[in-house]
């Protein structure tokens, strides 16, 4: 298995199998290295919500489904009041502004300036129902409720 990372400090973080993954550096918004179809399964937990803009999530999808005949995503639901990355009330609901100004009741980023904030603001965009249907057209969508909200999704293809 192909464990895919950006990040090299990422890296070597296995489990004791260590035989069974393979780490590489890469960017999930493109797989220029891999055919089509030359993935046998495609896993992505939480990754989505992290690739920046619109524009990143479609490219992140569109390479996902390309590469891999069979996979499935699962990412945290917009419409649960709970921002699962910072552990605040509603704060994914507002504009970036707003959600620099709320990362200051955060743990870990209380002490970090306005830049820094906004810095950790913009780098989590999570997705609606919605957002997912059109990002994955035709892919079979699972909701996981808690307390009958959406808490995330999972995209199967």
């Amino acid at each position: 298995m192909t464990l895919l990372n950006i990040d090299p400090s990422e890296l070597g973080r296995k489990t004791p199998r260590e035989d069974l993954f393979v780490d590489r550096i890469g960017d999930a918004r493109n797989f220029a290295d891999f055919a089509d179809g030359s993935v046998d399964l495609y896993h992505s937990n939480s990754v989505i919500e992290h690739v920046g803009s619109w524009g990143d999530m479609k490219r992140l999808a569109t390479e996902a489904r390309r590469v891999a005949p069979t996979g499935w995503l699962q990412t945290p639901a917009w419409e649960f009041p709970l921002e699962p990355h910072f552990r605040l009330p509603f704060m994914h609901w507002f504009a970036t502004p707003m959600r620099a100004a709320l990362l200051r009741l955060a743990p870990g980023y209380r002490d970090q300036d306005r830049d820094s904030r906004r810095i950790h603001a913009e780098r989590i965009n999570l997705l609606s129902r919605t957002d997912l249907k059109l990002l994955f057209p035709g892919c079979e969508i699972k909701t996981e409720r808690v307390a009958l909200l959406p808490k995330s999704y999972v995209v199967q293809w």
